[in-house]
């Protein structure tokens, strides 16, 4: 294949990746891609034809547009700025590029990548870290000066019911993942026993590597560029073809009726692909039209209707301060009888849903299984916390670090100036 020639013309070769990018030399655009690499797990050959070194860059449409958006944030990732010291970043940095990352989401991809991200778990996350980063910093740098202020704060009672609720607050985090995990893998096992031959013969023979970034891509704890990169090594699954040279136009350009039916102008294009930008967009606006049609439109509504939902109630939201101030706050406790005869009235309807369900159960093959299901979880969360440790040796200093300027201010009885 000729250098600069791409297989299609709605792809985009190594200059029109830099504009989309807006990234204006080659240099820096060669400094972003490396920082790419290394932070997600790509070779530089991925995105060469021919998947060679040597060769021109090339950046098929199926996922152009992810990595241009990653590219065009490369600045304002805390990993990539200049003088990048691990040590350094802080919750501010992460929370402004999560806010970046997902308003570009909104206001710069075409609807069906971003349509795509929506349906992710990890999308809801990251828009709660850009909204409530800052609001978990000023909380607990409020909290850290009450118990080492407040005159009659007994310090060591409250350090005693941290380490309490912490305790528990681990356990209910493993739980509920635990949880989660194993109703995954029952699906998949389903699946895999029930419907195979259907999901082969629509989607192929099983692929291991397909199989372990689709899993990846669903976990709610990826950060929002993350989850980009898999979706975008998902989708080159399906585009290794481009890359040896293979493959087809989108539209026929000879077939000129069907052309002008579409509204499109028949321009030439030379080998350089340089002509006819505008024939160029108009045709990749169509497909991504096309790829529309293979979005899941009902998870699509899901997801904007939860996260509405969030938006709602995190404008409602208001701390015990501004309550004190508009007159709304009642102590904790405090109920009018309205508000006591609802909790009563759910209370009584789970109560009736949960005596149900117990009534249509065998209480005793199911509490066996129930109790060797809880056994089982309880000695993997053993397993998981003694691995944990030994995994957070590396973060152990620096909480170590934190908990000693905390208790340098309780030292000094003056507390915190």
């Amino acid at each position: 294949m000729p250098r600069g020639k791409k297989v299609r013309r709605i792809d985009y070769g190594g200059v029109e990746m830099r504009e989309l990018s807006a990234i204006k030399t080659k240099r820096t655009f060669k400094e972003y891609m490396e920082k790419f690499y290394a932070l997600y797990g790509f070779e530089e050959t991925d995105f060469r034809m021919g998947k060679e070194k040597n060769t021109d860059y090339y950046f098929p449409a199926d996922f152009a547009e992810l990595l241009a958006l990653i590219l065009r944030k490369s600045s304002n990732h805390p990993f990539s700025r200049a003088n990048y010291d691990e040590k350094k970043v802080n919750a501010s940095q992460i929370q402004e590029y999560n806010r970046l990352m997902c308003e570009s989401i909104d206001n710069e991809l075409p609807s069906v990548f971003r349509d795509l991200i929506y349906t992710m778990p990890s999308h809801l996350q990251s828009v709660k870290l850009g909204d409530l980063t800052s609001v978990l910093v000023e909380r607990l740098s409020l909290f850290i000066v009450n118990i080492t202020k407040l005159e009659h704060q007994a310090m060591g009672d409250t350090v005693d019911w941290l380490c309490r609720e912490l305790d528990k607050a681990n356990y209910n985090l493993f739980r509920g993942n635990y949880f989660s995990e194993m109703a995954q893998r029952s699906n998949e096992a389903y699946s895999n026993e029930h419907h195979k031959e259907i999901i082969e013969k629509l989607y192929g023979p099983k692929n291991e590597n397909v199989d372990d970034i689709e899993r990846r891509m669903v976990a709610t704890n990826n950060s929002i560029d993350y989850t980009v990169s898999l979706l975008i090594k998902h989708i080159m699954q399906a585009t290794d073809e481009l890359y040896e040279g293979e493959g087809s136009e989108f539209l026929d350009l000879g077939n000129k009726p069907l052309l002008h039916l579409l509204g499109l102008d028949v321009v030439p294009v030379d080998e350089s692909n340089s002509d006819g930008q505008e024939s160029h967009l108009t045709e990749r606006t169509l497909f991504y039209h096309k790829l529309s049609k293979e979005v899941n439109q009902g998870r699509v509504e899901i997801a904007e209707s939860v996260l509405e939902g969030y938006r709602e109630k995190i404008l409602k939201r208001k701390s015990i301060i501004d309550q004190i101030k508009d007159k709304s706050f009642r102590e904790p406790g405090v109920m009018s009888v309205d508000e006591k005869k609802e909790i009563l009235k759910v209370r009584i309807q789970e109560m009736q849903a949960e005596l149900a369900k117990l009534e249509e159960e065998d209480s005793a093959s199911q509490d066996d299984f129930v109790d060797s299901f809880m056994a089982e979880m309880q000695r993997e969360y053993v397993a998981y916390c003694e691995k944990a440790n030994q995994d957070s040796e590396k973060l152990k200093p620096v909480v170590d670090h934190f908990v000693g300027q905390v208790l340098i201010n309780f030292m000094n009885t003056s507390g915190i100036k």
